[in-house]
């Protein structure tokens, strides 16, 4: 995989998230994923749905709730539900894992930027993966080098039309 350019990946059924991805994130070098999608709901409703069949460590953060396991979501990590406190519990966690981040946009100040730098550059095994899912995922200056970049463009299905007394797909 080239990770000068993004990935992408087209298909007309949208399934995204799928074991190569979810090999491709935990063996990727950098530990930052950018995920651009016109549909994050269906994404993360995805990311829930493999962490239920694989039983892998996937979580998931929106400022509502704060941090969840995706196979048990009705138990939020407390004081989670800001942005750099969940940053914060990710880099000083012993849980390796995917961590997707929906919904973070707003929220990309200073004391954040530095904790996502940490979690770029960190090393070792139980190394953690922060993705961002969001329609265009813009980092601050300089936290570009440390990210793989997948677009996901799911094609809109046309219906059936009726030409001359024949269905055409």
């Amino acid at each position: 995989m080239s990770f000068g350019s993004p990935s992408t990946t087209t298909e007309s059924t949208s399934i995204f998230v799928t074991q190569k991805l979810y090999d491709e994130i935990l063996g990727n070098d950098r530990h930052l994923i950018a995920i651009e999608t016109t549909r994050a709901s269906d994404i993360v409703q995805q990311f829930r749905q493999f962490a239920l069949r694989s039983g892998g460590a996937l979580y998931l953060w929106t400022e509502e709730v704060g941090i969840t396991n995706l196979r048990e979501s009705d138990l939020p990590v407390p004081g989670s539900q800001r942005f750099h406190d969940a940053l914060r519990h990710i880099a000083n966690s012993l849980h390796g894992g995917i961590y997707v981040f929906v919904g973070f946009s707003k929220q990309l100040r200073s004391p954040a930027t530095s904790v996502i730098r940490q979690l770029a550059r960190q090393t070792g095994p139980g190394a953690k993966k922060v993705v961002f899912v969001d329609t265009k995922v813009r980092l601050p200056e300089g936290l570009d080098v440390f990210v793989n970049r997948f677009a996901h463009v799911a094609e809109e299905k046309k219906p059936p039309r009726l030409r001359d007394g024949r269905w055409v797909f």
